[in-house]
């Protein structure tokens, strides 16, 4: 067993967004399963480290699954998006808690299949996990997500999740 701290996003990185490229999803048919070997997520998260980028996003079929090491949502139109949860796609906590968030709040949501068209089209793409949290992609295979800047529903959500972080360390003090 090993530890270490918990880093999460800066506020810099937060305000500024981040760069991602995309690759095909080759890894198995049991992504959910979270199993001693993942080393298709690590080949996948190096293709992003070697390019400067902060995350590989996944096509599989011409859909979205994941990331190689989060979740991913869409914006487009107002209406986020977001893969279902199945075999193809490792269920995240910080995907729940967005889900519940976005409910809770009257957002626009939609869980279904998001075709790649979709999300190279996007409005805003976020990645989400524990240690992501809730992170804006402004630019996709070195072009721009939107305007290239961090979108409001992102700015939105991205507080809404502070303060339910906040909320909930309340809680279990």
């Amino acid at each position: 067993m090993m530890s270490s701290p918990l880093v999460t996003p800066s506020p810099a990185l937060v305000e500024s967004g981040v760069p991602c490229i995309t690759a095909q999803d080759f890894r198995w048919l049991n992504c959910d399963v979270k199993s001693i070997s993942l080393l298709g997520n690590c080949m996948l998260r190096q293709l992003s480290a070697d390019a400067g980028a902060t995350e590989t996003i996944l096509f599989r079929d011409g859909n979205l699954t994941e990331a190689s090491s989060s979740n991913v949502f869409i914006v487009r139109d107002g209406v986020v998006l977001a893969p279902p949860k199945d075999h193809l796609v490792l269920p995240g906590i910080t995907y729940d808690v967005v889900i519940e968030i976005a409910r809770a709040r009257e957002f626009q949501i939609e869980i279904r299949p998001v075709a790649e068209a979709e999300v190279r089209d996007a409005d805003e793409i976020w990645v989400t996990s524990s240690t992501k949290e809730v992170l804006a992609v402004t630019t996709l295979d070195g072009k721009p997500v939107g305007d290239g800047k961090p979108g409001p529903l992102f700015r939105r959500m991205h507080a809404l999740y502070q303060q339910s972080k906040k909320d909930r360390a309340g809680t279990a003090a």
